[in-house]
């Protein structure tokens, strides 16, 4: 369905003793490309989003739902963007490369309208942004019902910052432009002493595309590459009820077939006393699958996944062999030692347990994928500048319980 912008108005089984067979039968994943499947538009009984949307969300993938905005509305955007971008209002934030070496061109870079100028009254079709933000208020409501997510629709994630998305700008992608591999959030633990001073965090990542609706990927790259799990988890992703985030995995076994979610549980938000655990059967009861620990610095270094297996569970090498950092920590040397020096967006292959899924930006296709478990990256455009709306649904920060 095309959306008009003017239409809007118990017991821990298998993990106390979580038995694994070996890794032998696993080999890693040949480089293989799953194009993405197309997300199936209204079934009639929700006016925007499909009940296959938050499926595809909740299992940790990316949900595209094509030609959610006409084309006539995409043009408005990007006539909005381009005119803005033309008067200056755009800033770059040097995150991007475009595999050339020598002076930074901002042309090139990943240019994005920042909020305050995406909110200024007096800067371009600031009326049709305000109809556009309600639009995406709509969705941000639906996401919240459906995915069991309720601050995503309240708190200062609603009220602070953006009309419609707590963060919300317009991208523009210069040719050669790429983005490596990341996660949009992190636990508030891996970033730093700030990582618990700000009030929300992100979690729901979105995207509205505003280029033309023929653009081809393989001719023009600039797709959305995303490295979803090759098996579906079981249990809650990104973060449990009470707010504690992912930040790894259990891969699956011949004991224990499901692939689960591993979070970081911060008792005391001061990078200490900070354990993993997995979710019970019951979805709210927990285990602990390692000892209180501090995060700085075993989970602030390039090799922490090596790390967090031989200090944290050199007595459990069933779990060890098991365990998957959801993105860890890099550094120049990790890319020197991968490689990556001369990267230029060509596209990283999986890794271990993930399939490959490509997005084409085809204008007026709407993306949404989990903040935090979600690995992605954006390929190299090659002869267009690809433009974008794009943002993230926050919820409010977890309190700071204090003892």
């Amino acid at each position: 369905m095309k959306h008009s912008l003017t239409v809007l108005a118990a017991s821990a089984v298998f993990v106390s003793g979580f038995s694994t067979s070996s890794k032998k039968n696993i080999r890693r994943n040949e480089f293989k490309l799953h194009l993405t499947t197309i997300t199936q538009t209204s079934n009639g009984s929700d006016p925007f989003l499909s009940k296959s949307v938050y499926s595809t969300i909740e299992e940790g993938k990316i949900a595209v739902i094509p030609n959610f905005l006409p084309q006539n509305e995409v043009n408005l955007l990007r006539a909005d963007a381009r005119d803005l971008w033309d008067q200056g209002h755009f800033s770059t934030d040097a995150l991007a490369g475009y595999g050339s070496t020598g002076k930074f061109d901002p042309t090139k870079d990943r240019a994005v309208l920042r909020l305050p100028q995406w909110k200024n009254e007096s800067l371009g079709n600031y009326s049709n942004r305000q109809r556009f933000g309600n639009l995406m208020a709509k969705v941000r409501s639906e996401l919240a019902y459906n995915l069991n997510r309720p601050n995503l629709d309240k708190g200062l994630a609603t009220t602070k910052y953006g009309n419609g998305s707590t963060e919300i700008s317009y991208t523009r992608f210069g040719k050669g432009a790429f983005l490596k591999r990341h996660v949009d959030e992190h636990h508030e633990e891996l970033k730093g002493v700030e990582g618990w001073a700000k009030p929300t965090r992100r979690s729901v990542s979105w995207l509205i595309y505003l280029n033309d609706q023929d653009w081809n990927g393989r001719k023009e790259g600039g797709q959305l590459r995303c490295f979803k799990r090759q098996q579906n988890p079981y249990g809650r992703i990104g973060a449990t009820v009470n707010g504690d985030l992912q930040v790894g995995w259990l891969a699956k076994t011949a004991l224990d077939p499901n692939e689960r979610p591993v979070y970081l549980d911060s008792k005391r938000h001061y990078h200490g006393d900070c354990a993993m655990y997995v979710l019970n059967e019951d979805g709210r009861s927990k285990t602990y699958i390692t000892k209180a620990f501090d995060t700085n610095p075993l989970m602030y270094v390039a090799g922490s996944e090596a790390l967090v297996k031989k200090v944290l569970l050199s007595d459990r090498k069933d779990l060890a062999d098991r365990f998957r950092l959801i993105e860890a920590p890099k550094s120049k040397i990790t890319d020197i030692l991968k490689g990556d020096s001369q990267y230029a967006g060509q596209g990283e292959p999986p890794k271990l347990d993930e399939e490959l899924e490509d997005v084409d930006p085809r204008g007026g296709t709407l993306v949404l994928f989990d903040s935090v478990s979600l690995p992605h990256e954006v390929l190299a455009t090659k002869n267009k500048d690809r433009w974008a709306c794009s943002g993230w649904y926050h919820e409010d920060q977890q309190e700071v319980v204090l003892s």
